[in-house]
């Protein structure tokens, strides 16, 4: 049997439980819940540990009656214990109540110590943490913030999308008359979110410069939505890293009040031809590019990993075969607005360009210098998930000479057999193919062709190999040029961009001859084998019955 690695964590972890178990059975004592186990941070502590029994900074637990926990503190000198009152929020946060550390062995004594209007205190999960979806959905915010001096409310401050949409940018503006404000930005991390009763809560991880503590980083946060609205949201944040000094939305040590930016460009769309096909793949296979259902949101993700960028269609500046268009970007937690431009190139094959810089204000994405040459990127090859088979082009029979291109076929064993290469398009009973063979038939590679587009004397063709080692590529584009005389032939790998690759010789391609036309020699070929045949078959019975 093959076990994974969460088979295998799994089994250690009921191992862990079984022995822990057989412990607390033998000697005594109570376990705490395996989803406590780990580093904690507290505020006035710092970082504490969990394990099965053991509770860092209180004690051994001894009993345990619902929510409630009796621990022993481990102390040379008068021992005592204490009650623990604790309420999981989220696997990322628990809150709890503790008694005084007391003589008394009886729970309810222990217990009765807490009192009703007692603190809560916080811990957040400080190794291993995952992240969540933050609550403020469809970014951008505009907000207004106060900390105690006044509204900052113009100029207006700011919450941006991230990629990742377990994180928000959120950029705070000075404003020159009211004291104690002042311009900055910080990345939000959204660690846990839960309902108390009306009250809804979220726990976050503020990341502003490397030197920032961790007692200034983790905040906490209450916020409700404005009666009658989903764009407008009240929020109250903690002043230091505990739950304790929120009470309400609008009562806090900063509070804000939030409006959702309403899209301007929720009418625009890809380009029909485009989201035709809901799942691209660059050629290389590395990325792969997914648009909305809506077509008006594009995520670009590297091959089974994070997204790396969001793109929203704005408007549409140009629309035939070849569209342009403005998106806003978010890479990251950098946001933007880019001119994007998508060539059509076959049925299951485009290509996209995109301006390198973001700016600010779409009006200035599709315009000089953004769009200048060198401030717009190569175009990327783009297939769809699967492809048909299509006619290759410049159909005939060639001689492959002078390239000594490393990719073409093995060098022939045969001594007596030449260098060149034959090569045959879309003849034969493989239309949709372009085939390399030696002269001794032993070696030979045959290419299947799905897309074709030409451009200035070049013709582009994507294609894929009918056989191949599991290191090589499973599509290539064959870029044929015309000459003087001849044709050269590239292959590449990852795109179809000549420039941005670091190119061999390419073969080059002498025309022998159409299909038809070797097709008839051979036809006429056997037409003349039969009749030598049956001459050869009349002299042997001539002399015969001679």
């Amino acid at each position: 049997m093959r076990w994974n690695n969460s088979s295998i964590k799994c089994s250690q972890w009921l191992q862990f439980l079984v022995l822990s178990t057989l412990l607390v059975t033998t000697f005594g004592g109570c376990l705490f819940p395996l989803d406590w186990t780990g580093r904690w941070f507290q505020s006035g502590i710092g970082h504490l540990t969990v394990n099965s029994t053991y509770f860092e900074s209180k004690g051994e637990c001894v009993q345990i009656e619902g929510d409630k926990y009796i621990v022993n503190e481990r102390v040379e000198k008068d021992p005592c214990k204490r009650c623990i009152a604790v309420y999981k929020r989220h696997d990322n946060v628990i809150q709890y109540k503790e008694s005084n550390c007391l003589s008394y062995d009886s729970l309810e004594e222990l217990c009765h110590d807490i009192t009703g209007d007692q603190s809560l205190l916080s811990m957040f999960r400080a190794d291993e943490a995952s992240t969540i979806p933050c609550p403020f959905k469809s970014p951008p915010y505009k907000f207004s913030y106060n900390r105690g001096s006044g509204d900052c409310s113009f100029p207006s401050s700011r919450i941006d999308s991230c990629t990742d949409d377990s994180k928000l940018l959120v950029y705070f503006a000075a404003c020159p008359d009211v004291t104690g404000t002042e311009s900055g930005v910080e990345e939000l991390n959204c660690l846990a979110t839960w309902k108390e009763g009306s009250s809804r809560y979220l726990v976050a991880k503020i990341k502003k410069d490397l030197n920032l503590s961790e007692e200034d980083s983790y905040r906490c946060y209450m916020y409700s939505k404005k009666p009658g609205s989903e764009l407008m949201y009240q929020v109250a944040q903690s002043g230091d890293a505990t739950c304790s000094s929120v009470t309400s939305p609008s009562e806090g040590s900063k509070t804000m009040f939030l409006t959702r930016v309403e899209s301007r460009h929720e009418r625009c769309q890809f380009p029909s031809w485009v989201v035709s096909h809901h799942h691209w793949h660059s050629l290389g296979n590395d990325h792969s590019y997914h648009f909305s259902h809506k077509n008006a949101t594009l995520r670009i993700t590297r091959e089974h990993g994070p997204t790396e960028m969001r793109l929203v269609c704005h408007h549409v500046v140009t629309n035939s075969s070849t569209v342009t268009l403005v998106a806003h970007a978010t890479a990251g937690c950098k946001n933007g607005y880019i001119c994007m431009v998508f060539h059509k190139r076959d049925s299951a094959v485009i290509q996209v360009q995109q301006s390198i810089e973001m700016v600010k204000e779409p009006t200035e994405a599709c315009i000089p210098p953004f769009t200048d040459s060198r401030q717009m990127s190569s175009p990327v090859t783009l297939i769809t998930v699967s492809l048909p088979e299509t006619r290759c082009p410049h159909a005939g029979h060639y001689i492959a000479s002078s390239g000594q291109a490393s990719w073409t076929l093995p060098a022939d064993p045969d001594p007596l057999c030449h260098t060149n290469t034959s090569v045959s398009i879309s003849c034969f009973a493989t239309p949709n193919a372009i085939s390399f063979q030696t002269c001794s038939s032993e070696y030979n590679a045959v290419y299947h062709c799905h897309g074709t587009w030409s451009e200035n004397r070049t013709t582009y063709v994507i294609a894929s190999p009918v056989s191949r080692k599991s290191t090589d590529a499973k599509r290539y584009c064959f870029i044929l040029n015309q000459r003087s005389g001849y044709m050269t032939l590239h292959r590449l790998s990852d795109s179809c961009n000549l420039s941005a690759n670091r190119i061999t010789s390419p073969l080059n391609l002498t025309l022998q001859g159409s299909c038809s036309e070797n097709s008839a020699s051979k036809d006429s070929s056997m037409l003349v084998l039969p009749s030598i045949l049956s001459l050869k078959v009349a002299l042997v019975l001539l002399n015969i019955f001679r």
